[in-house]
């Protein structure tokens, strides 16, 4: 049986923290009251997926940025700060930092063309 994973595990959180070097990656503030936040939610209880846990998934933001996130969900999905269980986090632009982006699971991320509708997915 393969066991539920619940969050980042230690190297991943490190990777996702180098990346944002310490700002929140949504508002570029100072995030000392940070949280590492999935892109493509979870599900309640965890999940089985191996791709959930991976540094393409997670972004760090501060806590009004991810109130905002989870509380103005259409136009996260449309930012890529929210991604479609259907999609990859990978393949899925986002808007950090006002530039579009893809991030990768190395820690990085790469220009991304601005969608053409406006919109990530």
């Amino acid at each position: 049986m393969v066991s539920r994973q619940t969050g980042f595990p230690p190297l991943v959180r490190t990777l996702i923290y180098e990346r944002s070097a310490g700002r929140c990656e949504r508002c570029n503030e100072w995030a000392s009251d940070c949280q590492i936040h999935h892109r493509r939610p979870r599900g309640a209880g965890g999940t089985r997926r191996e791709d959930t846990n991976t540094t393409s998934n997670g972004v760090l933001l501060c806590s009004q940025c991810h109130r905002e996130v989870e509380s103005y969900r259409a136009k996260a999905f449309e930012d890529g700060w929210l991604v479609r269980q259907s999609h990859d986090p990978k393949a899925t632009p986002l808007l950090r930092r006002e530039q579009w982006v893809y991030l990768d699971d190395d820690g990085g991320f790469s220009d991304a063309p601005e969608p053409v509708d406006g919109r990530a997915s």
